[in-house]
């Protein structure tokens, strides 16, 4: 356990470094994405979709206001289309992730520890959880890319992987993509209170899986 929360926090931090070194540049800021959605009106709902699917996708890298990108999608684009847009976005970030680690972390890791039984006691750390921590991983920033690089390093079975984490992330897109569309400009309640209640269920579940493997 001890190997996996190190490797966790090694994750952790190299997801964090980027979302740093990327705003210290100052070439994406938070403000900009927030303020070139905001303009998304003027933009075809073909490209809007790409845009949305293009957003989800590199917050692997950059930190992107992942619920306020879904709420403007369901806003624009309604609650089907936007949320297939988020939910297709979200699928290919935890899939990139889950490459990323199956085709890169296994060598890094051999090669940090050195060790087949240490590298199988992370395998098994990990497994113990993995669906519940897939299901819930977007409880917290980091959270989605840390779980689903941990789930390609541990060797999880790639279906297995579809499942759990498309089980939490799916739902999670079309419920935050209906609160956008069920906002309008002079009464954005319903976008607000979804996203209050869609972050405390999720950080409930979350706190509960902690207390599990505690």
């Amino acid at each position: 356990m001890k190997d996996l929360l190190r490797v966790a926090l090694v994750l952790a931090l190299i997801f964090a470094s980027t979302f740093v070194i990327i705003q210290g540049t100052g070439l994406v800021t938070e403000e900009g994405v927030r303020a070139f959605l905001a303009d998304a009106h003027a933009i075809h709902p073909g490209w809007f979709v790409l845009l949305v699917i293009l957003l989800l996708v590199v917050d692997l890298l950059i930190a992107v206001p992942t619920m306020a990108t879904i709420l403007l999608a369901g806003y624009i684009l309604g609650p089907i289309v936007g949320g297939a847009a988020a939910a297709t976005g979200l699928m290919l970030l935890g899939t990139l992730g889950y490459g990323l680690g199956f085709r890169f972390g296994r060598p890094i890791l051999a090669r940090l520890f050195g060790d087949d039984t240490r590298l199988a006691g992370i395998e098994a750390a990990f497994a113990r959880n993995d669906l519940l921590v897939l299901f819930t991983c977007q409880a917290l920033p980091i959270l989605p890319e840390l779980s689903c690089t941990l789930a390609g390093v541990a060797r999880m079975r790639f279906a297995r992987f579809l499942l759990g984490y498309g089980v939490g992330v799916v739902p999670f897109a079309f419920i935050v993509a209906w609160g956008g569309s069920a906002s309008t400009a002079a009464d954005p309640s319903p976008a607000i209170y979804t996203a209050i209640g869609v972050s405390a269920a999720l950080l409930i579940a979350w706190r509960a899986l902690r207390r599990r493997t505690a």
